[in-house]
């Protein structure tokens, strides 16, 4: 399949679109990667099809980032400490009183950052799928959960609740929704192009089809329903309770491609952007705090928001992903990247910041598969982008002379 690359990049970024060329080869659909070097557009590239129609991915083209979605919400809450409105080691009941009780009375801002509060789990905050896209529903009984564990003593990827989690914080301080926070504090200082957390069905027609999934359904959808049944024959267990949720694929599926789910607003896996304006957000992050004569974040909150919290494996994912305050290690394949952070979705997509090179990067795409290959589709990006600036040498060459990721567990830092 000879893919055909569109946009600009510098020529000694080449490694960067062989390896989307290849990938939209492989994976279908298409996709755009950006880069930023000292705060300044290197690569701004996309190729392949955004939609079942045979719509080609253009320069406006968005598509959802899934948990990098979390880059952007850990971000909004640090332009808040910024300013002196968050204090990481405070309770979040100090902010958000009803969520103080049944053993949440001391989780912090910090711990809620670093997925160290025990709230992980989503089944039990949904009676039916639907539920998820009703914000004041859903964060009533965030404020009503207890812990899994005792906060602090153990870190367990909160792949969904972090979004209301920290959305919810956000909209106690600032006395804005999530998406207008977005919209007014990063979207508009920023000049982003593309970037929603919510209302995206009013963008409706620059979304990506995801590979694999039906289309989106852009015009005249009917309601979702209201209510699921299991089969009659089905016995009692934990399988009927999540048929009778709608938490199963043929439901997830009419989900995914609802208007409804693109206006919700989920803070942990709905964010849809362009490569550019994820990479452009992730650039502020890398020179300090301010691009273009804007300054969103403290350079002192960077470097408190990028520092490991610890290094033990995750419960939930098990991989130790070494959380920083909302981000995550951002490394190229089997290489050791320390300072470099960001956050990676389901399907391969996200964008990170090495504010050590002033360098930040952003790949999105429309692919579904959820293989280990797809998965890496970021972080083979991220090898070719250093692989660019000379400072990758291939998965052998890192082997024998590193650095070599950290992969064995550590005691907390």
């Amino acid at each position: 399949m000879d893919v055909e690359i569109h946009g600009e990049y510098e020529p000694r970024f080449e490694p960067v679109a062989s390896v989307l060329r290849k990938q939209v080869a492989r994976f279908g659909g298409g996709g755009a990667v950006s880069v930023f070097l000292n705060g300044k557009p290197v690569v701004d590239i996309w190729a392949g099809r955004a939609r079942h129609d045979g719509a080609a991915w253009d320069r406006d083209t968005m598509s959802i980032c899934f948990s990098g979605t979390k880059g952007i919400a850990a971000t909004a809450v640090h332009i808040l400490a910024s300013q002196g409105a968050i204090d990481y080691d405070a309770p979040v009941a100090r902010y958000w009183p009803e969520f103080g009780c049944n053993g949440k009375e001391t989780i912090t801002v910090r711990q809620v950052l670093a997925h160290q509060a025990g709230l992980h789990k989503t089944v039990p905050l949904v009676d039916q799928l639907t539920d998820i896209l009703d914000w004041e529903r859903i964060v009533r009984r965030v404020a009503e959960a207890k812990p899994d564990f005792r906060p602090g003593t153990a870190n367990g990827y909160h792949a969904v609740t972090f979004g209301w989690l920290v959305g919810e914080l956000v909209r106690r301080v600032s006395g804005m929704t999530f998406p207008d926070f977005v919209q007014r504090r990063i979207v508009e200082p920023l000049g982003l192009d593309g970037m929603r957390v919510g209302e995206a069905d009013s963008q409706m027609h620059r979304l990506t089809d995801l590979v694999g999934l039906p289309a989106l359904r852009r015009w005249g959808a009917e309601p979702l329903p209201e209510s699921y049944r299991a089969p009659a024959c089905m016995p009692r267990g934990p399988l009927r309770s999540l048929v009778r949720r709608g938490l199963t694929p043929a439901k997830m599926t009419e989900l995914f491609t609802h208007p409804a789910f693109w206006k919700a607003c989920l803070p942990a896996m709905n964010g849809v952007c362009t490569a550019r304006s994820l990479a452009k957000m992730y650039a502020m992050l890398s020179v300090g705090g301010e691009l273009e004569g804007v300054r969103l974040v403290n350079e002192g909150i960077i470097e408190r928001a990028s520092k490991v919290q610890m290094k033990r494996p995750d419960r939930v994912v098990l991989y130790p992903l070494h959380w920083r305050l909302g981000y995550h290690r951002a490394d190229a394949l089997l290489m050791d990247v320390p300072r470099a952070f960001g956050h990676f979705g389901m399907g391969g997509a996200g964008g990170w910041a090495n504010p050590e090179l002033r360098l930040s990067a952003a790949h999105v795409h429309n692919g579904f598969p959820l293989s280990l290959a797809g998965q890496l589709r970021t972080v083979n990006i991220t090898a070719a982008v250093y692989e660019s600036l000379g400072l990758y040498h291939g998965v052998f060459h890192t082997l024998r002379h590193g650095p070599v990721i950290e992969l064995l567990p550590a005691r907390a830092a």
